[in-house]
């Protein structure tokens, strides 16, 4: 089987989001990246991309996202730090507050369509799976009760 084109989504497990927040900060971070591809930044900042290409090649072949986790927004900004570095086009979406999160915090980082020979720099982080950190979440503020209803 031939190895896929995919596209990565980061999000911190802190601060704590809704699921709607998060569905929100992913939608706004994939399509900024997107867009960052299709503007040819191969010319002037050297990131590696084949344009449109690879837009149209992911797309014929699923479309993949995978969206991984990381502890804070500190190590998210980290992670923006390491793609810059590795010239990986991607978006850091930094929220404007106008909800549950207090304004300037990155929440979603989202890289442009990585090919199967690069997909190695992202092997450190695991998917994304809020739920363990969602019950700690809900066991700090509510103690046990929680945990007691669901049994």
């Amino acid at each position: 089987m031939k190895e896929m084109l995919k596209q990565f989504i980061i999000l911190p497990y802190s601060p704590h989001m809704t699921t709607g927040k998060i569905a929100s900060q992913v939608c706004h971070a994939s399509f900024m990246a997107l867009e960052q591809v299709r503007k040819n930044l191969s010319d002037s900042q050297g990131y590696m991309v084949d344009e449109d290409h690879l837009i149209t090649e992911w797309k014929n072949t699923g479309m993949c996202v995978i969206t991984l986790g990381c502890s804070t927004s500190q190590q998210l900004l980290g992670i923006a730090e390491y793609f810059k570095q590795w010239k990986i086009i991607h978006h850091l979406y930094i929220d404007e507050g106008m909800t549950e999160i207090e304004m300037g915090t990155p929440t979603a980082l989202a890289t442009g369509i990585i090919k199967p020979d690069q997909q190695w720099m992202l092997s450190h982080l695991k998917l994304f799976n809020r739920e363990p950190q969602e019950e700690l979440y809900y066991k700090t503020i509510f103690g046990n009760k929680r945990a007691r209803r669901n049994q």
